[in-house]
């Protein structure tokens, strides 16, 4: 049995200005807590401050931040969050859907920090496409969302992240998640799986 957790409320500020809450308190998503460069950081940017203060202890990193992935030219923050959090990686190419193998473990391990007591943060580069792809699939898999509903549902939680609407560069509002295949990924999800 999948066990379940009030969604937060709609428009709730996430714990950075670039994320957005899903169980208040224990799931946000959004944007990569670093920074473009192709080197470590030296210091801790504020977003991860403000991660570790909002109580998260597991980041579900969704990009390719290592030498030839497509994201490669992230800096990388595992340093800056260990010893207080714990960092999974799930690569997932920018753009594209992962395997559904992949889907079912990402969500798995997300549950099972979740039923732990861990704080989750999952974020992939913009915190929109493969972010709200995982998003989408966890809130069809507890029943939260429907096919028929699932892209309001992401929209409706993610009204407080700035990278939603039209200050996020493009004067518009961004849809989560970001491409035609992922929303068909999502909507082929189902309930349960």
């Amino acid at each position: 049995m999948v066990q379940t957790y009030p969604l937060a409320p709609d428009g709730l500020p996430g714990p950075t200005g670039r994320s957005y809450w899903v169980v208040e308190g224990r799931f946000a998503a959004g944007a990569y807590p670093g920074k473009k460069g192709r080197r470590e950081l030296e210091q801790v940017p504020e977003v991860i401050k403000q991660l570790l203060d909002a109580g998260i202890d597991r980041f579900v990193n969704l990009t390719q931040d290592y030498p030839g992935g497509t994201d490669r030219h992230l800096t990388h923050y595992d340093s800056h969050v260990e010893p207080h959090a714990e960092v999974g990686r799930y690569p997932i190419r920018d753009v594209y859907i992962p395997t559904e193998e992949l889907m079912v473990e990402i969500l798995d391990a997300v549950d099972n920090d979740l039923a732990a007591g861990h704080n989750i943060y999952v974020h992939c580069w913009g915190g929109v496409g493969r972010t709200g792809t995982v998003v989408g699939c966890w809130l069809i898999r507890h029943g939260y969302a429907t096919a028929a509903d699932v892209l309001e549902v992401i929209s409706d939680l993610r009204i407080g992240d700035a990278g939603r609407g039209p200050n996020a560069g493009r004067g518009e509002t961004r849809e989560s998640p970001e491409t035609l295949e992922q929303f068909d990924f999502v909507v082929g999800w189902e309930q349960g799986r």
